[in-house]
């Protein structure tokens, strides 16, 4: 199955600085005795990592006018994708930076393609697993070259949820109806990356995930992986002390079914 010609470099440059996280990821484990060590080694590594993603793009578009955005540079309130420049990548050079210093394989690279103010194709890898996930609008999403889509389960009973550790679920300050649901499904789970949730709510291995608007902005090249996978992406209020407002990914019965409690 082919892919777009921007997917195509996307895709290569996300497996040829992969090898930089698989050496990085094997000597971690010989500085769990140095708490600083380990954070400047990882820094270091991220860093190498974005600087190769920045020097390949630059290489290949520049003179087309497109602008290189990291998600550290990326304000709270500027989520929405008008607040880009129109032209632009949108890199996470790595989403879940705990997961990794703990030496758990569940991180990722993000690069998110937009032109004309719309994201055109995008991509999440794990450098570890080998696992990519590639969205192009308006073609498909696909999981390792094979075609996705959203769970169409409607139960909780059988339903494996993801959510962000921002939710407060222990807090005991969250909405009746909403604690019910969460109660009522089959397993819920923190992973500690939210472009992997996302898209293991598009390849139907999750059927959920909650996370806080905050985060959003590092997700964008999730969000279009899940659109092309059929699922949908909602508001969430919840009250009391907590006062935030969330998002949910799932497919649209779940959500009705979480709201209606």
């Amino acid at each position: 199955m082919s892919y777009l010609p921007n997917t195509n470099v996307l895709y290569s440059i996300v497996r040829n600085v992969a090898k930089i996280y698989r050496r990085d990821f094997g000597e971690l484990q010989n500085l769990q005795n140095s708490k600083k060590s380990i954070n400047e080694f990882v820094q270091k590594s991220k860093s190498k990592v974005e600087s190769f993603i920045r020097e390949e793009l630059e290489s290949k578009y520049s003179k087309n006018g497109y602008e290189l955005i990291t998600i550290p540079d990326i304000s709270k309130n500027d989520f929405e994708i008008s607040a880009f420049p129109k032209n632009s990548f949108i890199i996470n050079a790595l989403e879940g930076e705990m997961n990794f210093k703990r030496g758990i394989p569940l991180f990722c690279i993000t690069i998110a393609h937009i032109k004309d103010s719309i994201v055109q194709n995008s991509i999440v890898y794990n450098p570890i697993s080998d696992e990519v996930f590639i969205g192009e609008r308006g073609i498909s999403a696909r999981y390792n070259n094979i075609r996705m889509s959203v769970s169409n389960e409607i139960s909780p009973d059988n339903a494996m949820i993801a959510i962000d550790e921002r939710l407060g679920l222990f807090n005991n300050d969250i909405d009746d109806f909403f604690l019910k649901y969460l109660n009522s499904v089959n397993s819920i789970r923190q992973m500690g990356s939210i472009s992997l949730e996302v898209c293991m709510v598009s390849n139907g291995a999750l059927n959920c995930f909650i996370g806080h608007n905050d985060n959003r902005r590092s997700v964008i090249a999730a969000l279009l992986i899940l659109e092309e996978s059929g699922g949908d992406i909602n508001a969430l209020s919840l009250k009391g002390k907590m006062g935030g407002n969330y998002f949910i990914v799932s497919n649209q019965k779940i959500y009705d079914n979480l709201i209606k409690g």
